[in-house]
């Protein structure tokens, strides 16, 4: 594999962090471009190389196509990937120069206008949770990506794997929508179900740091045994126990909380019973008594 230059068209959190590894793996950095010019500067020194340009700056019709072949990162919000495309298309690029989009949730195809000028097209999404470009880039080893796209573009997007220390994967196409769907709710949502939980503990006497300090253990300790077990086997509390006037007790006090939580509550609960009912030793008539109560409505 020899490394292509790297271009990078919105240069957030995930396509930072990406050159930024790209770079340390031996990928020259090419235009780092961002909205405005001091932006692409900053980001640059962060990087430590690479040109900084302004995104309509890397967009003239005018500017000289680089030399060789290029990888053009576009990492820029989801809503914007089609205009940009459109407007990246305008120029001259290389000869086999390949794009990819970073987003899990965008299909391929809103970087046609690229395909069409000649560049082969792909995705490469991460999944990873990005909030530090430094730190990001150093922990890339070990997440799984998705790759789809034009067989060009997927073979590129293999060797930044390679070079990354990504756990790559063909994404089915049309198969978007569940994987990142899959990726927010096991994510994103565990931070609402955390802030929903906060809520309760606060309830209890606790502030919401102290509440925080006191769950986040707890939850780390719960992704160790997801990193072990399957699901069934890492469920723990008083469903597997068939405690039913537990829950009972837990129920009256989602009652006194915002209706988001007692609904959260019943119906992840009622998840909670069929996986204790299939994997554990939950019997029949405990688990109906279990769904019985968590099915009828608040009094």
């Amino acid at each position: 594999m020899t490394p292509r230059r790297l271009s990078v068209a919105g240069a957030g959190a995930v396509g930072t962090a990406l050159a930024r590894g790209l770079s340390r793996a031996g990928w020259p950095l090419a235009e780092i471009a961002c909205r405005s010019a001091d932006r692409a500067l900053e980001r640059v020194g962060f990087l430590g190389a690479g040109e900084p340009v302004p995104f309509a700056e890397m967009c003239d019709p005018g500017r000289a196509p680089d030399d060789g072949p290029l990888l053009l990162l576009v990492s820029v919000p989801d809503r914007h990937i089609h205009a940009c495309a459109a407007r990246l298309a305008q120029r001259d690029w290389p000869i086999d120069t390949v794009a990819l989009h970073l987003s899990g949730a965008v299909e391929v195809a809103a970087l046609e206008p690229l395909s069409s000028a000649g560049l082969a097209v792909g995705g490469l999404h991460p999944l990873k949770s990005f909030v530090d470009a430094d730190r990001d880039a150093d922990s890339l080893a070990g997440t799984v990506a998705a790759l789809e796209g034009e067989a060009p573009a997927l073979a590129v997007a293999r060797d930044v794997s390679g070079a990354l220390g990504l756990l790559p994967f063909e994404l089915t196409p049309g198969s978007r929508p569940a994987w990142h769907g899959a990726a927010t709710h096991a994510c994103n949502h565990l931070v609402a179900l955390v802030d929903q939980a906060l809520d309760l503990m606060e309830s209890a006497g606790l502030d919401r740091d102290g509440a925080r300090a006191a769950l986040v253990p707890l939850l780390d300790s719960t992704v160790r045994n997801l990193e072990r077990l399957p699901p069934g086997g890492a469920l723990t509390g008083p469903i597997v126990r068939g405690d039913i006037e537990a829950v009972n007790r837990h129920l009256q006090a989602v009652e006194g909380a915002a209706a988001d939580v007692g609904a959260a509550y019943r119906a992840l609960a009622r998840r909670a019973v069929r996986l204790a009912r299939k994997h554990r030793d939950l019997d029949e008539d405990t688990a109906a008594e279990l769904v019985r109560a968590l099915t009828e409505p608040p009094r």
